[in-house]
């Protein structure tokens, strides 16, 4: 059985379709900013789906691609949804996906919830299909990857088109007022003594702090010191740096200033060294984890990555947050400190017949990669051979 959705009419079409909805279509996020600002007050998101961290992200990283944002409204002009895509061409195939690529844990448009639960699959056809048409470049498929099932109780209605279940889950750790409470429900007694103890061995070395970056010049400091630090971790465990893009570190530079910071990072402080560092993104009382990084060397034994998290945690709970998530992808920190998952999908639309073929060959990969990460037997393979092949390059 075919998991992707074809729009069999879009290419012939020639006129738009009688619906109860409008669809447009903009390069420019100031064309959007007053609907884009009253979706986000009604609509389920994320970090990753406010307009400063799409507006940045797109400014610095996605250069070569096509903006293409899509607005739906109802015959009295009022936005429905939002569809934030790009345009881009991969291995000949001009593919639209959400803004983000491989940054954006998860990946979704905002939906007014009314509307959502009012659409089938005929309407996201429609829209899409629509998308298709007044596109500012040509589309051969719509891939959209690290799709909740669900977010913020609302259900995902491109749910509704067939998909398939994305290769890793999310994980994310209910918060609570007592930090201590949430950390004792998640951490055994013992663990929490042993980490104590390695925070203990740390301050022998230099005062142990934990800092969140509000200045230009710490944050640009924990920028360099994290894409350094992931450079080589990458390199270690033979993965392509996704952070080696060009333009990656002025885009985190910029997320992270201001008052109302797109970006927020912080680190774990041992002297005047900054040992362990985390970034993410806070919408609607969740915070997400992006990315993370440790120094490399002795400090490691002591696990800073993990008391970071911790002094995270405690921070997140300190202001209220309701959620806190480290985001799709297998490792075991993810799951040792999180008691909940959240379930991803991915979808491809085919627009024409090329798109049509990419469709297959992405439904036929990602089920394959699926297989292999959920595997408790090859992923750990998989692994081991990257790390070989890292230490041979290095």
């Amino acid at each position: 059985m075919s998991l992707v959705a074809e729009i069999t009419d879009a290419p012939a079409q020639t006129s738009a379709p009688a619906l109860p909805f409008a669809v447009g279509v903009t390069t420019d996020f100031d064309a959007v900013r007053k609907a884009w600002q009253a979706l986000i007050a009604e609509a389920p998101h994320s970090g990753y789906q406010l307009l400063a961290w799409q507006e940045t992200f797109q400014r610095h990283l996605g250069t070569g691609e096509t903006t293409c944002i899509a607005l739906v409204s109802d015959a009295a002009g009022r936005p429905q949804a939002l569809l934030p895509l790009t345009i881009a061409r991969r291995r000949g195939v001009a593919t639209a996906s959400f803004i983000g690529g491989k940054h954006v844990n998860f990946a979704m448009g905002l939906w007014r919830p009314a509307f959502a639960r009012s659409l089938d699959a005929a309407a996201l056809r429609s829209i899409l299909g629509e998308v298709a048409r007044k596109a500012p470049a040509a589309i051969d498929v719509f891939a959209f990857a690290n799709q909740p099932l669900a977010w913020a109780g609302q259900a995902n209605p491109l749910a509704l088109l067939p998909h398939r279940l994305s290769p890793s889950f999310g994980y994310h750790l209910a918060l609570g007022p007592d930090a201590e409470a949430v950390l004792e429900r998640v951490v055994s007694s013992a663990s929490r003594r042993k980490l104590r103890k390695k925070e203990r061995a740390l301050a022998d070395e230099g005062a142990v702090t934990f800092t969140v970056a509000r200045d230009a010049a710490t944050i640009a400091r924990f920028t360099d010191a994290f894409l350094a630090h992931k450079a080589a971790r990458f390199a270690e465990l033979g993965i392509p740096n996704v952070f080696a893009e060009l333009g990656t570190r002025d885009f985190i530079l910029a997320a992270a200033a201001g008052d109302s910071p797109a970006i927020e990072l912080c680190a774990l402080i041992v002297g005047d060294e900054p040992v362990a560092l985390f970034g993410g993104t806070i919408a609607a009382g969740r915070y997400s984890g992006m990315f993370n990084a440790m120094a490399p060397g002795p400090q490691q034994r002591h696990s800073p990555g993990e008391l970071l998290l911790h002094h995270l945690i405690r921070h997140c709970c300190e202001r209220g947050l309701t959620v806190f998530d480290l985001g799709a992808g297998e490792a075991d920190y993810k799951s040792h400190i999180c008691d909940g998952t959240d379930a991803l999908f991915d979808l491809a639309v085919p627009v024409t017949a090329k798109g049509q073929a990419a469709a297959f060959v992405q439904d036929m990969a990602g089920q394959m990669k699926r297989r292999i990460k959920q595997s408790p037997r090859l992923w750990p393979l998989i692994v081991r051979l990257r790390r070989l092949r890292g230490r041979l390059s290095a």
